[in-house]
């Protein structure tokens, strides 16, 4: 999970059944999380991990409840988002009196009051949005995904109109009657005839595609002797 570019979820382990709604609907909003247990690898520790976890994180919530006012890791875990100057979101998923260690941690910040219904959370939309506005993640045009989506749509444009451009690059189309040197005019896809004469003449892809239909593929350079048309551009036709 790169730097800064996930919210930490601080909260008692016995509200972890509401936790895992509110991490269900971060993920539906394409924001990336961390909680204990789950993103504690394999082999090491809470002590160990959680310290970085916070650390790294863009936006430290803090689900607040009667629980997690009990819950001496939530301790921890504030103080330790408070030592590294971290944007920190309270929720409240339950009623309770706040206590003098909270009311000291959490002064001045103002706790956004998640509603439940049946274990779901009703006002998902201002709670993401809030959450957005904290952690600076996916802000606007400038979120990770939409800049992510701008950069492929250019790239993949840019691509496309560079194989156009290649393509009316390495075909040579007749302007002139081989024959005749008269005038030519489009007949098919391919396929141009003279004004004068009316005899057909026809651009490099025809001729290649032609030569393969009627002999079956062959090395470049036997078809570039046999039609006329130049290898580098039997190589590109091959490969387009």
């Amino acid at each position: 999970m790169s730097e800064n570019r996930y919210v930490f979820i601080s909260y008692s382990s016995i509200d972890a059944e509401y936790v895992s709604e509110i991490a269900s609907v971060l993920d539906d909003y394409g924001i990336d999380y961390w909680k204990a247990p789950e993103n504690i690898p394999a082999g090491s520790n809470y002590a160990k991990e959680i310290p970085k976890a916070i650390k790294d994180c863009a936006l430290f919530l803090l689900v607040c409840s009667k629980n997690s006012q009990e819950s001496i890791w939530v301790e921890k875990e504030l103080d330790t988002a408070i030592c590294h100057r971290k944007e920190i979101l309270p929720v409240q998923i339950d009623s309770f009196e706040m206590n003098d260690l909270f009311k000291f941690y959490l002064n001045n910040v103002q706790m956004f009051p998640l509603v439940y219904k049946e274990q779901k959370i009703n006002n998902s939309k201002d709670f993401v949005d809030k959450v957005k506005d904290l952690s600076g993640l996916f802000r606007g045009s400038d979120s990770d995904i939409e800049r992510k989506m701008e950069l492929f749509i250019s790239d993949e444009q840019a691509k496309r109109t560079d194989k156009r451009s290649n393509a009316l690059r390495m075909n040579r189309i007749p302007l002139d009657c081989e024959y005749c040197g008269n005038k030519v005019k489009l007949k098919s896809i391919g396929v141009y005839v003279c004004e004068k004469c009316g005899k057909e003449n026809y651009d490099d892809f025809y001729k290649v595609r032609a030569y393969i239909e009627k002999y079956g593929p062959a090395p470049a350079i036997v078809i570039s002797r046999k039609t006329g048309v130049p290898r580098a551009s039997i190589e590109f036709f091959k490969n387009s």
